[in-house]
């Protein structure tokens, strides 16, 4: 009896979209005020992450077993590598990455309602997770749905809003300007793709439950390119979006003028 697809697209893309999206956005316009430079930093990051899912894609059909990357470094390497990885993921690449995105979910609620402690905010969210994911399959995959369709909701909704939510209509450029060039090959922009690095990670968190899915050497590639795919469209049009607002708060200046 074959395993029943539990994975799609959208779950890829629900597992990506996170915190890092909406925060990263500050730390880059400190030194980069410039729009296509900043569209440039995301289709750049979404371009690195859709070749890297294309590189999981095929090892995780040609090695279809749940894991991820413990999977890939055993079969490929030793054992000891697959462990090492699998301790590291454990304690830090599924720990850190938890603990920020309840942090910010609770500072963020904390800011609309004062009187709500932003840690136990965090706390109680991993908690609730916790105790739904340990739950069965089915109320993990619904949960990822909900989540889906909650973030994709919120960056057409935000893009919208900063469209139009200001009266005041001021044309945007997001074509090269002059300068642009010399902020693309600087540190800052380097920097920056720290940034956006993060807001892209998880495009690999299919492979992990690459056993869940059926006939994994034709739907992971879907999961996994379409997924990252679908995300890099959405973060630059949040982009988009976020810079639009900002131009119109006189935050930056408009690369026409």
């Amino acid at each position: 009896m074959s395993n029943t697809a539990k994975f799609s697209p959208s779950t890829a893309a629900a597992i990506v979209i996170g915190t890092g999206v909406f925060t990263s956005l500050g730390f880059q316009l400190v030194d980069i005020k410039s729009g296509f430079v900043i569209l440039v930093l995301w289709v750049l990051g979404g371009i690195i992450a859709i070749s890297g899912a294309l590189c999981y894609a095929e090892l995780g059909a040609r090695l279809p077993r749940s894991g991820g990357e413990y999977n890939f470094l055993s079969q490929i390497y030793h054992p000891m590598a697959g462990f090492i990885s699998g301790c590291v993921s454990a304690t830090v690449g599924f720990a850190a990455p938890t603990a920020l995105a309840a942090v910010t979910f609770g500072v963020y609620l904390s800011s609309v309602f004062p009187q709500l402690s932003p840690l136990w905010l965090a706390t109680g969210l991993v908690v609730v997770m916790t105790l739904v994911h340990a739950t069965s399959h089915r109320n993990s995959g619904n949960i990822q749905t909900v989540f889906t369709l909650a973030k994709i909701v919120l960056v057409i909704g935000f893009s919208i809003a900063a469209l139009y939510a200001v009266d005041s209509y001021q044309l945007i450029r997001f074509t090269p300007a002059p300068g642009d060039i010399e902020l693309i090959t600087s540190g800052s922009f380097a920097v920056a793709l720290i940034y956006v690095g993060y807001a892209y990670s998880g495009w690999n968190a299919a492979t992990y439950l690459t056993g869940e899915l059926e006939n994994p050497a034709k739907t992971l590639p879907l999961v996994l390119a379409v997924g990252t795919g679908v995300v890099m469209l959405s973060y630059v049009l949040l982009s988009i979006g976020q810079i639009n607002g900002l131009l119109r708060v006189g935050f930056l200046t408009d690369t026409a003028d």
